[in-house]
Protein backbone atom coordinates (compact mmCIF):
# COMPACT_ATOMS: atom_id res chain seq x y z
CA UNK A 1 0.00 0.00 0.00
CA UNK A 2 3.03 2.26 -0.09
CA UNK A 3 1.83 3.71 -3.41
CA UNK A 4 -0.02 6.27 -1.28
CA UNK A 5 3.27 8.09 -0.81
CA UNK A 6 2.93 9.34 -4.38
CA UNK A 7 0.11 11.61 -3.18
CA UNK A 8 2.58 13.53 -1.00
CA UNK A 9 5.34 15.89 -2.08
CA UNK A 10 8.75 14.89 -0.76
CA UNK A 11 9.32 18.59 0.01
CA UNK A 12 6.60 18.43 2.67
CA UNK A 13 8.43 18.38 6.04
CA UNK A 14 5.63 16.15 7.35
CA UNK A 15 6.12 13.69 4.49
CA UNK A 16 7.20 10.72 6.60
CA UNK A 17 4.38 10.95 9.14
CA UNK A 18 1.73 11.82 6.55
CA UNK A 19 2.69 8.84 4.38
CA UNK A 20 2.47 6.52 7.38
CA UNK A 21 -0.93 7.95 8.30
CA UNK A 22 -2.38 7.37 4.83
CA UNK A 23 -1.09 3.81 4.70
CA UNK A 24 -2.50 3.13 8.18
CA UNK A 25 -5.92 4.63 7.45
CA UNK A 26 -6.24 2.63 4.24
CA UNK A 27 -5.47 -0.55 6.15
CA UNK A 28 -8.04 0.38 8.80
CA UNK A 29 -10.64 1.26 6.16
CA UNK A 30 -10.25 -2.07 4.39
CA UNK A 31 -10.43 -3.91 7.70
CA UNK A 32 -13.73 -2.24 8.63
CA UNK A 33 -15.27 -1.93 5.17
CA UNK A 34 -15.01 1.86 5.00
CA UNK A 35 -16.97 2.54 8.23
CA UNK A 36 -14.73 3.04 11.24
CA UNK A 37 -15.70 3.40 14.90
CA UNK A 38 -14.22 6.26 16.88
CA UNK A 39 -12.70 3.72 19.27
CA UNK A 40 -10.55 2.43 16.39
CA UNK A 41 -9.67 5.89 15.08
CA UNK A 42 -8.49 7.15 18.45
CA UNK A 43 -5.93 4.34 18.73
CA UNK A 44 -3.86 6.15 16.12
CA UNK A 45 -0.91 4.67 14.24
CA UNK A 46 2.78 4.04 14.78
CA UNK A 47 5.78 5.72 13.21
CA UNK A 48 8.68 3.70 14.48
CA UNK A 49 8.08 3.29 18.21
CA UNK A 50 6.01 6.48 18.50
CA UNK A 51 2.19 6.48 18.65
CA UNK A 52 0.54 9.29 16.67
CA UNK A 53 -3.15 10.19 16.67
CA UNK A 54 -5.33 10.43 13.56
CA UNK A 55 -7.74 12.86 15.24
CA UNK A 56 -9.13 13.95 18.61
CA UNK A 57 -12.68 14.47 19.85
CA UNK A 58 -11.93 18.05 20.86
CA UNK A 59 -11.00 19.30 17.38
CA UNK A 60 -12.53 19.00 13.94
CA UNK A 61 -9.26 20.11 12.34
CA UNK A 62 -6.39 18.10 13.77
CA UNK A 63 -2.62 18.55 13.68
CA UNK A 64 -0.58 16.04 15.68
CA UNK A 65 2.21 17.51 17.76
CA UNK A 66 4.66 15.63 15.52
CA UNK A 67 3.52 17.59 12.44
CA UNK A 68 3.57 21.23 11.33
CA UNK A 69 0.39 21.16 9.19
CA UNK A 70 -3.04 19.56 9.56
CA UNK A 71 -3.39 15.80 9.10
CA UNK A 72 -7.16 15.31 9.28
CA UNK A 73 -10.54 16.99 9.37
CA UNK A 74 -13.70 15.60 10.89
CA UNK A 75 -17.44 16.08 10.54
CA UNK A 76 -19.65 14.73 13.30
CA UNK A 77 -23.29 13.72 13.48
CA UNK A 78 -24.67 15.30 16.66
CA UNK A 79 -26.19 12.99 19.24
CA UNK A 80 -29.94 13.25 19.70
CA UNK A 81 -30.91 16.54 21.30
CA UNK A 82 -27.59 18.26 20.65
CA UNK A 83 -27.24 21.31 18.45
CA UNK A 84 -25.24 21.19 15.23
CA UNK A 85 -22.69 23.99 15.65
CA UNK A 86 -21.29 23.83 12.15
CA UNK A 87 -23.06 23.81 8.81
CA UNK A 88 -21.06 20.78 7.69
CA UNK A 89 -22.36 18.53 10.48
CA UNK A 90 -24.00 16.09 8.16
CA UNK A 91 -22.74 15.08 4.73
CA UNK A 92 -25.07 15.97 1.91
CA UNK A 93 -25.52 18.05 -1.23
CA UNK A 94 -26.34 21.16 0.79
CA UNK A 95 -22.66 21.35 1.71
CA UNK A 96 -21.53 21.47 -1.92
CA UNK A 97 -20.28 24.86 -3.07
CA UNK A 98 -22.76 26.13 -5.71
CA UNK A 99 -20.02 27.66 -7.87
CA UNK A 100 -17.44 24.87 -7.94
CA UNK A 101 -19.19 21.70 -6.75
CA UNK A 102 -16.43 21.21 -4.18
CA UNK A 103 -17.26 20.33 -0.58
CA UNK A 104 -17.53 23.16 1.92
CA UNK A 105 -15.96 22.64 5.34
CA UNK A 106 -16.36 25.18 8.13
CA UNK A 107 -13.27 26.58 9.80
CA UNK A 108 -12.98 26.39 13.58
CA UNK A 109 -14.39 29.24 15.59
CA UNK A 110 -11.86 32.00 16.13
CA UNK A 111 -11.21 33.19 12.60
CA UNK A 112 -8.48 32.41 10.07
CA UNK A 113 -5.70 32.98 12.61
CA UNK A 114 -6.96 30.37 15.07
CA UNK A 115 -4.25 27.70 15.41
CA UNK A 116 -6.07 24.76 13.81
CA UNK A 117 -7.22 26.97 10.94
CA UNK A 118 -3.61 28.04 10.40
CA UNK A 119 -2.58 24.40 10.22
CA UNK A 120 -5.20 23.86 7.51
CA UNK A 121 -3.87 26.84 5.56
CA UNK A 122 -0.39 25.34 5.84
CA UNK A 123 -1.71 22.12 4.29
CA UNK A 124 -3.15 24.18 1.42
CA UNK A 125 0.15 25.98 0.82
CA UNK A 126 2.04 22.67 0.71
CA UNK A 127 -0.63 20.85 -1.34
CA UNK A 128 -0.56 18.28 1.46
CA UNK A 129 -3.28 15.58 1.39
CA UNK A 130 -5.61 15.16 4.35
CA UNK A 131 -7.80 12.42 5.78
CA UNK A 132 -11.48 13.31 6.05
CA UNK A 133 -13.48 11.50 8.73
CA UNK A 134 -17.10 12.02 7.68
CA UNK A 135 -19.56 11.20 10.44
CA UNK A 136 -22.50 8.97 9.48
CA UNK A 137 -23.69 8.07 12.97
CA UNK A 138 -22.59 9.10 16.45
CA UNK A 139 -19.04 7.78 16.94
CA UNK A 140 -18.99 6.18 13.48
CA UNK A 141 -17.10 7.60 10.50
CA UNK A 142 -16.44 7.03 6.84
CA UNK A 143 -12.82 7.69 5.92
CA UNK A 144 -12.28 9.60 2.67
CA UNK A 145 -8.71 10.14 1.53
CA UNK A 146 -6.72 11.75 0.18
CA UNK A 147 -8.49 15.11 0.10
CA UNK A 148 -6.97 18.53 -0.53
CA UNK A 149 -7.83 22.08 0.45
CA UNK A 150 -8.49 23.87 -2.84
CA UNK A 151 -9.55 27.28 -1.53
CA UNK A 152 -9.32 29.07 1.82
CA UNK A 153 -12.14 31.49 2.60
CA UNK A 154 -12.97 33.67 5.59
CA UNK A 155 -15.14 31.11 7.37
CA UNK A 156 -14.72 27.93 5.33
CA UNK A 157 -12.49 25.97 2.99
CA UNK A 158 -13.33 24.10 -0.21
CA UNK A 159 -12.19 20.50 -0.41
CA UNK A 160 -11.36 18.32 -3.42
CA UNK A 161 -10.88 14.57 -3.62
CA UNK A 162 -8.41 12.70 -5.76
CA UNK A 163 -11.30 12.17 -8.22
CA UNK A 164 -11.93 15.91 -8.58
CA UNK A 165 -11.23 17.53 -11.92
CA UNK A 166 -9.59 20.55 -10.29
CA UNK A 167 -7.53 18.52 -7.84
CA UNK A 168 -4.26 19.04 -9.66
CA UNK A 169 -1.23 20.73 -8.20
CA UNK A 170 0.33 21.83 -11.47
CA UNK A 171 -0.96 25.28 -12.41
CA UNK A 172 -0.40 24.72 -16.13
CA UNK A 173 -2.60 21.64 -16.09
CA UNK A 174 -5.20 23.53 -14.03
CA UNK A 175 -5.33 26.39 -16.56
CA UNK A 176 -5.69 23.89 -19.41
CA UNK A 177 -8.56 22.17 -17.62
CA UNK A 178 -10.34 25.47 -16.97
CA UNK A 179 -10.05 26.44 -20.65
CA UNK A 180 -11.40 23.08 -21.81
CA UNK A 181 -14.37 22.68 -19.47
CA UNK A 182 -17.20 25.11 -18.77
CA UNK A 183 -17.87 26.16 -15.15
CA UNK A 184 -21.04 24.05 -15.21
CA UNK A 185 -19.11 20.95 -16.30
CA UNK A 186 -16.40 21.54 -13.70
CA UNK A 187 -19.01 22.02 -10.96
CA UNK A 188 -20.83 18.82 -11.93
CA UNK A 189 -17.56 16.88 -12.15
CA UNK A 190 -16.47 17.96 -8.68
CA UNK A 191 -19.87 17.14 -7.17
CA UNK A 192 -19.72 13.66 -8.70
CA UNK A 193 -16.15 13.23 -7.45
CA UNK A 194 -17.42 13.34 -3.87
CA UNK A 195 -20.05 10.74 -4.75
CA UNK A 196 -17.30 8.52 -6.16
CA UNK A 197 -15.09 8.98 -3.11
CA UNK A 198 -17.89 8.13 -0.67
CA UNK A 199 -18.87 5.06 -2.70
CA UNK A 200 -15.32 3.70 -2.85
CA UNK A 201 -14.94 4.17 0.89
CA UNK A 202 -18.23 2.36 1.58
CA UNK A 203 -16.92 -0.67 -0.36
CA UNK A 204 -13.66 -0.68 1.56
CA UNK A 205 -11.75 0.35 -1.59
CA UNK A 206 -12.40 -2.96 -3.34
CA UNK A 207 -14.06 -3.68 -6.68
CA UNK A 208 -17.53 -5.15 -6.09
CA UNK A 209 -17.08 -7.48 -9.09
CA UNK A 210 -13.52 -8.74 -8.70
CA UNK A 211 -12.32 -7.69 -5.25
CA UNK A 212 -9.46 -5.68 -6.81
CA UNK A 213 -7.98 -3.53 -3.98
CA UNK A 214 -5.94 -1.02 -6.02
CA UNK A 215 -7.34 2.42 -5.15
CA UNK A 216 -6.09 4.15 -8.31
CA UNK A 217 -7.94 1.66 -10.53
CA UNK A 218 -11.33 2.06 -8.81
CA UNK A 219 -14.29 4.33 -9.48
CA UNK A 220 -17.58 4.88 -7.72
CA UNK A 221 -19.99 4.29 -10.61
CA UNK A 222 -23.64 5.29 -10.85
CA UNK A 223 -26.36 2.68 -11.19
CA UNK A 224 -28.81 5.26 -12.55
CA UNK A 225 -26.80 7.97 -14.26
CA UNK A 226 -26.84 11.57 -13.15
CA UNK A 227 -28.23 12.49 -16.58
CA UNK A 228 -31.19 10.14 -15.98
CA UNK A 229 -31.94 11.65 -12.59
CA UNK A 230 -29.93 9.26 -10.45
CA UNK A 231 -29.01 10.73 -7.06
CA UNK A 232 -25.42 11.22 -5.89
CA UNK A 233 -26.06 8.67 -3.14
CA UNK A 234 -23.98 5.67 -2.12
CA UNK A 235 -27.14 3.58 -2.62
CA UNK A 236 -27.04 4.59 -6.29
CA UNK A 237 -23.42 3.56 -6.62
CA UNK A 238 -21.16 0.54 -6.96
CA UNK A 239 -17.39 0.55 -6.52
CA UNK A 240 -15.74 -1.13 -9.49
CA UNK A 241 -12.53 -1.16 -11.48
CA UNK A 242 -12.21 0.99 -14.56
CA UNK A 243 -12.44 -2.16 -16.72
CA UNK A 244 -15.68 -3.29 -15.09
CA UNK A 245 -17.01 0.27 -15.26
CA UNK A 246 -16.54 0.29 -19.04
CA UNK A 247 -18.25 -3.10 -19.33
CA UNK A 248 -21.11 -1.95 -17.08
CA UNK A 249 -21.63 1.31 -18.94
CA UNK A 250 -21.77 -0.48 -22.31
CA UNK A 251 -24.18 -3.15 -20.98
CA UNK A 252 -21.72 -5.99 -21.41
CA UNK A 253 -22.29 -6.84 -17.75
CA UNK A 254 -25.34 -6.13 -15.61
CA UNK A 255 -26.50 -6.59 -12.03
CA UNK A 256 -29.98 -7.77 -11.10
CA UNK A 257 -31.96 -6.65 -7.99
CA UNK A 258 -30.65 -9.70 -6.09
CA UNK A 259 -27.06 -8.47 -6.63
CA UNK A 260 -26.27 -11.21 -9.17
CA UNK A 261 -23.95 -10.44 -12.07
CA UNK A 262 -25.02 -11.20 -15.63
CA UNK A 263 -22.72 -11.25 -18.66
CA UNK A 264 -24.27 -10.25 -22.00
CA UNK A 265 -24.35 -12.94 -24.75
CA UNK A 266 -21.93 -11.10 -27.08
CA UNK A 267 -19.29 -11.16 -24.35
CA UNK A 268 -19.98 -14.77 -23.30
CA UNK A 269 -19.56 -15.97 -26.87
CA UNK A 270 -16.13 -14.41 -27.42
CA UNK A 271 -12.91 -16.37 -26.94
CA UNK A 272 -9.79 -14.28 -26.46
CA UNK A 273 -7.46 -14.81 -23.49
CA UNK A 274 -7.46 -14.82 -19.70
CA UNK A 275 -8.76 -11.28 -19.12
CA UNK A 276 -11.86 -11.93 -21.19
CA UNK A 277 -12.27 -15.29 -19.49
CA UNK A 278 -12.23 -13.58 -16.09
CA UNK A 279 -15.02 -11.25 -17.20
CA UNK A 280 -17.10 -14.14 -18.53
CA UNK A 281 -16.62 -16.04 -15.27
CA UNK A 282 -18.47 -13.26 -13.43
CA UNK A 283 -21.76 -14.58 -14.81
CA UNK A 284 -23.90 -15.73 -11.87
CA UNK A 285 -21.56 -14.33 -9.21
CA UNK A 286 -22.86 -12.14 -6.42
CA UNK A 287 -21.50 -8.64 -5.89
CA UNK A 288 -19.06 -8.05 -3.04
CA UNK A 289 -21.28 -5.72 -1.00
CA UNK A 290 -20.36 -3.13 1.65
CA UNK A 291 -20.12 -4.37 5.22
CA UNK A 292 -22.87 -1.94 6.24
CA UNK A 293 -26.27 -2.95 4.88
CA UNK A 294 -27.43 0.67 4.62
CA UNK A 295 -24.66 1.22 2.04
CA UNK A 296 -25.93 -1.55 -0.26
CA UNK A 297 -27.27 -0.65 -3.71
CA UNK A 298 -30.95 0.24 -3.84
CA UNK A 299 -32.85 -2.69 -5.37
CA UNK A 300 -35.20 -0.40 -7.31
CA UNK A 301 -32.23 1.36 -8.91
CA UNK A 302 -30.72 -2.02 -9.80
CA UNK A 303 -34.02 -3.23 -11.27
CA UNK A 304 -34.35 -0.11 -13.43
CA UNK A 305 -30.77 -0.42 -14.69
CA UNK A 306 -31.14 -4.19 -15.23
CA UNK A 307 -34.13 -3.58 -17.51
CA UNK A 308 -31.88 -1.38 -19.63
CA UNK A 309 -29.24 -4.13 -19.68
CA UNK A 310 -31.81 -6.71 -20.85
CA UNK A 311 -33.14 -4.50 -23.65
CA UNK A 312 -29.76 -3.20 -24.87
CA UNK A 313 -28.93 -4.05 -28.51
CA UNK A 314 -26.80 -7.18 -28.90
Amino acid sequence: MMYLARDISSSDPDHHVRSAALVAIERLSRQHGGRIRWADIQRGFNVGSERIYFATRAQGIFKPKQMSAALSIRTVIPRSGREAWYRDQGFGGRNSDPETGLLRYDLARGGPDESSNRSLRMALERRAPLIYFAGFAPSEYQSIFPVWVEEFRENEVLLATTDSLVSVADSIVRESVERTYSPTMVRARNHQAWFSARTKSAYGFRCAFSGLPVRELLVGAHIISDADGGPASVNNGICMSTLHHSAYDTHLIGVDPDFRVHVAPPLRERQDGDLLSNLKDLDGNRLHLPSQRDDWPDREFLEQRFETFNTAPT
